[in-house]
């Protein structure tokens, strides 16, 4: 199968990286630095205003993308999937951004992230752009996702494994697969593959 597979906060623990950092940036400026972990965009997480996250971004995006971490088993369960799957890195990361490929992929290097080919966002969307169509074009049978509009696209289209968060765990639906852990992914993929090739026998 070919799996297409986000990478912030879907085999990353991103938003904790990004909320270390907006803690420095929000008491240098006065801001408020307590999130309301509802929403995903930091601004209406943090109640900023749309400048203070640009200028937030501007200046400590590459240290989020670099010093995070990866979420626990995801680097041995995505060796695993490599062996039987294609995996597609699928990102909202622009790689409009400085530096912003090269880091990424610096970090997937660093931390042995197995994967066959990265797509980032090239749209003028800085950080979100639609993936049901890059899906579609390369065939994908399966995505993992998190963030909750993209889950709500190519869910009625293709089955997501949708890492839960409190910003979608809303979102109900046969085409969704909530899941907390990367075993659950695991087992999750096994067992419909199982499922497609007794279909086809």
């Amino acid at each position: 199968m070919i799996i297409g597979v986000d990478i912030d906060n879907t085999i990353t623990h991103t938003t904790e990286m990004i909320m270390h950092y907006a803690k420095i940036y929000g008491q240098e400026k006065g801001l408020n630095t307590t999130p309301d972990l509802r929403y995903y965009y930091l601004e209406d997480a943090l109640g900023w205003e749309t400048k203070d996250a640009d200028d937030f971004f501007d200046q400590y995006l590459g240290h989020v993308y670099h010093d995070m971490q990866p979420k626990e088993q995801a680097v041995e369960i995505l060796a695993e999937l490599k062996k039987q799957h294609e995996l597609i890195l699928i990102t909202s990361r622009n790689s409009k951004f400085p530096q912003v490929e090269e880091v990424t992929r610096n970090w997937l290097a660093r931390n042995k992230i197995a994967y066959d080919r990265l797509i980032l966002n090239a749209t003028s969307n800085m950080h979100f752009f639609s993936k049901l169509a890059v899906c579609r074009e390369h065939q994908v049978d399966i995505m993992i996702e998190d963030h909750y509009e993209l889950v709500s696209e190519i869910s009625p289209i293709l089955p997501v494994i949708m890492f839960e968060y409190p910003y979608n765990n809303h979102l109900q639906s046969d085409g969704i697969i909530p899941v907390r852990h990367w075993s659950e992914v695991k087992e999750w993929i096994d067992s419909y593959q199982s499922l497609q090739i007794n279909s086809v026998g």
